[in-house]
């Protein structure tokens, strides 16, 4: 049986080897604009342009949101992305930073530099957490990290989109996949406000134990911070101390390859 460690060598090697035409992404509606949303909601809302992108891969998202007007600051826990972004997205230069949604001292070092009045938390970053109380933390820090009456976008892969779907892609993948009773649990007790909900998937390509395309489907939510500045009730308080963290979590590429965040037209990458 394969170490842990191995594993996960295995998951980053695969992650970060995949080409951006190699996976397909839709939304439903298909209508659904990612932009005019949260432009809507800055008006109606008077939200800011503060805008922290979590677990933001190659940096496509975060240049489009920077080309949409916003103060970006863009996140990702593995070093080789954040490189990545900086080639393949220069006017990034000074807005990234390595950064891990689930570590108390890491999340310190990013409210310090906050609040944000958008928080983006794309690709189903919290799943990548160990387990279902380090993704409750996780969800905590993002709450933590946002702005009285900020707007948070979150995508969240839930066990109930995933029935009958292969067990040996999750072992490999190492997801943790909470419920909706999990995620009602968590809005709730967080103060949030749900604004709308999409369904979402990607269509990845065999991993390396796996000869096969498999979908990754999530749900994107539009949440509003309450404007009480109170602390979520399944958080605890950030604190500056950290704790050691064996090896280095996977991040799935950006869907968002279109800055002008729709769907996208892909072509796939002939496997050898």
């Amino acid at each position: 049986m394969r170490s842990d460690r191995q594993r996960r060598r295995e998951i980053k090697a695969y992650y970060l080897g995949i080409s951006a035409d190699e996976i397909t992404s839709y939304l439903t509606p298909a209508s659904f604009d990612l932009w005019e949303s949260v432009a809507r909601y800055r008006r109606e809302l008077g939200i800011g342009a503060r805008w922290l992108e979590v677990g933001g891969g190659v940096g496509d998202l975060a240049a489009a949101a920077l080309d949409h007007g916003y103060d970006v600051l863009m996140t990702d826990v593995q070093p080789e992305l954040l490189e990545g972004a900086a080639t393949r997205h220069p006017r990034l230069a000074g807005r990234l930073e390595r950064s891990d949604i689930f570590d108390a001292g890491d999340v310190a070092a990013l409210a310090a530099r906050g609040p944000f009045s958008i928080v983006a938390a794309l690709g189903a970053v919290l799943n990548h957490a160990r387990d279902h109380r380090e993704l409750a933390r996780g969800f905590g820090h993002l709450v933590t990290l946002a702005a009285p009456g900020a707007l948070l976008i979150v995508d969240v892969m839930l066990s109930e989109m995933f029935a009958g779907h292969p067990a040996s892609i999750w072992a490999d993948i190492l997801h943790v996949l909470p419920g909706f009773d999990d995620l009602a649990r968590l809005t709730r007790s967080s103060g949030l406000q749900v604004l709308e909900a999409h369904s979402l998937y990607h269509r990845y390509p065999p991993t390396p134990t796996f000869d096969a395309h498999f979908d990754e489907r999530m749900l994107r939510l539009f949440l509003r911070r309450a404007q009480s500045a109170r602390r979520p009730s399944d958080a605890p308080a950030v604190r500056s101390s950290r704790r050691a963290r064996p090896g280095s979590r996977r991040r799935a590429p950006s869907p968002w390859h279109d800055s002008s965040g729709s769907p996208r037209a892909t072509r796939r990458r002939r496997r050898a």
